[in-house]
């Protein structure tokens, strides 16, 4: 696979990546913090058409994150590390169990019992175990994306002329 394809895909990646944090901060921030406001009565009704949209739009995207990423590890542009890549799939699939393990449960009692303060709190308290993998891996990824950037203009440099 050529370069520019490499970096083309690791862009790709970033973007993946960006695209799920992003959604995962708008739950985290815009939405849990609403939900007491929903009445008692139709909070289930409202998670079950909430949570077939979090699939889509939420582990999806995640899922082709972690398989693009072990495409990455294989294909990778010269500026990024092995285990840049290994770290941001860590990452992402640490913000996968979190979300398997501690969110889901949560989500699974909130269906049955509604939104209770005490479940409400508690998923707004653990979701923190899922963002801080989140906020690192985007973070990781930026700046491995502007190592590449940097790093392809300096290619560029060397093999073009400067003109006279």
């Amino acid at each position: 696979m050529s370069e520019s394809n490499r970096r083309i895909l690791f862009l790709v990646l970033c973007a993946v990546a960006l695209l799920d944090t992003g959604a995962h901060i708008t739950q985290s921030f815009v939405n849990y913090p609403t939900w007491h406001l929903i009445d008692a009565g139709s909070f289930s009704a409202y998670h079950r058409a909430i949570t077939i949209r979090a699939v889509v739009f939420l582990l999806v995207p995640r899922v082709v994150e972690i398989v693009i990423g072990l495409i990455v590890l294989r294909f990778r542009p010269r500026a990024v590390e092995r285990w840049v890549v290994v770290l941001g799939i860590g990452l992402a699939f640490g913000a996968f169990l979190s979300t398997a393990l501690i969110q889901y449960p949560i989500h699974t009692q909130l269906e049955i019992q509604g939104n209770t303060p005490e479940l409400l709190s508690r998923l707004m308290a653990t979701d923190w175990i899922r963002n801080l993998p989140e906020f690192a891996r985007s973070a990781l990824y930026v700046w491995a994306l502007a190592r590449v950037v940097n790093f392809s203009e300096h290619s560029e440099r060397a093999v073009t002329p400067v003109p006279r």
